[in-house]
């Protein structure tokens, strides 16, 4: 499914969007749309814009112009009429329920075991009784693999692993959307593969997903459209198989063939 049509309708609307670092512009107009549960796979090199767009999705950045719309509200701010004022520190927690993110760096609580940063969220964002997000927990932990490792503070996990608690802590707030921010890209070789294929298994239970990522073949598997990204701005988007296979711009056929001959 393209994820910008089909019969699920849009989901995701990023409209215009620019962000801002002093005088360093980060995204110069960006627009997206996707679809429910379509899995957009943002690639290009570093510092293209990528990680900085889902944070801006997430509401962690503050944007200068532009709009994020999810389903029915938007991301970050209230609009009326001509007035827009950023949220307060409760609105924007709650829009975050929606949306699960998992970023590069694992980011788990040291002091907490795996159950107890899985278990984190529900219970402390939402008040969940305490035996039932332990079972939830244990269930996402068991999904991920790692129900042995339940008792196993970060230290105690490879990156692989604790990548997959993160995963499972995303998971354990019942997102409608979940953002992977190269996840792979602070793992050794031998353990990108068990993330690859735990991310795999939730976008087949149908999870809306956006993905930047530096592993074209997971793209080709995994995403119905890859968005091509450069200086802040997307250069190319379409179905994954146009873009990955016959990109139809001299910057992004370039930047394949340069991971490709990387990888040779």
């Amino acid at each position: 499914m393209n994820s910008t049509q089909g019969s699920t309708g849009r989901f995701l609307r990023v409209s215009g969007v620019v962000k801002q670092y002093g005088d360093y512009t980060a995204l110069k107009s960006v627009s997206l749309d996707v679809a429910k549960g379509s899995a957009v796979a943002l690639i290009g090199p570093s510092g293209s814009g990528k990680s900085t767009l889902l944070r801006c999705v997430n509401a962690l950045e503050e944007i200068a112009s532009g709009t994020i719309e999810f389903g029915d509200f938007e991301i970050g701010y209230r609009t009326q009429g001509r007035t827009r004022r950023r949220l307060g520190a409760s609105a924007l927690a709650a829009q975050r329920e929606h949306v699960g993110m998992v970023f590069q760096s694992f980011n788990l609580f040291p002091h907490m075991t795996a159950l107890e940063n899985v278990t984190s969220g529900p219970r402390l964002v939402r008040g969940e009784n305490a035996e039932r997000a332990k079972k939830r927990g244990m269930e996402l932990l068991e999904r991920v693999g790692l129900g042995n490792r339940a008792g196993n503070f970060p230290r105690q996990l490879s990156g692989g692993q604790q990548q997959r608690v993160a995963i499972a802590r995303a998971l354990a707030m019942d997102p409608q959307i979940m953002l992977f921010d190269e996840p792979t890209s602070a793992l050794d070789p031998e353990t990108v593969q068990e993330v690859l294929n735990v991310i795999r298994d939730v976008r087949e239970s149908g999870m809306t997903m956006l993905i930047a990522t530096h592993e074209m073949e997971f793209a080709r598997h995994v995403s119905d459209t890859t968005v091509f990204m450069e200086a802040g701005q997307i250069v190319e988007q379409g179905p994954s198989r146009d873009v990955l296979f016959a990109p139809q711009t001299e910057r992004c056929r370039r930047f394949l063939a340069g991971l490709t001959g990387a990888r040779s």
